[in-house]
């Protein structure tokens, strides 16, 4: 997918900006580039705040042992937050070409650990982008 010149030059800011950079640069602006085509903001703000919960959660499962006292909670909260994230995606690939839809389907639409860990990357950088628009507020 083609991007305007103004969404390379927002991931070039969050490639700048993100201490360490972000893990699916190309993912978060194709995902930029059709809600700004759709002008519809909102979707990618919704997006990445499920993502942020994703990531959240994600961080506090791998702090504390299975067996813990609200574990089972916490796998059924990623469970269901990946459902959600995974729904904000199918809605934001809706406008997409064919291509991008083919590597967002290989990518974040399986059901193999490497499309969870494609999944968890890609929340943990609406997440620092998340952090990023609390700092600029």
């Amino acid at each position: 997918m083609d991007l305007r010149s103004d969404t390379r030059a927002v991931l070039e800011h969050l490639e700048a900006t993100v201490e360490g950079g972000l893990r699916k640069l190309d993912d978060v602006g194709v995902m930029l580039e059709l809600c700004a085509q759709q002008d519809n903001a909102e979707l990618f703000n919704d997006t990445t705040r499920v993502g942020t919960g994703l990531w959240k959660v994600y961080k506090t499962i791998r702090r504390i042992q299975p067996g813990t006292e609200g574990y089972a909670e916490l796998e059924r909260e990623f469970g269901s937050l990946i459902n959600e994230f995974r729904e904000y995606l199918a809605s934001i690939m809706e406008f997409s070409d064919d291509e991008s839809l083919k590597r967002f389907d290989t990518i974040y639409f399986g059901m193999t650990q490497g499309v969870m860990r494609n999944l968890v990357d890609l929340a943990h950088d609406l997440s620092c982008i998340k952090d990023l628009q609390r700092d600029h507020l």
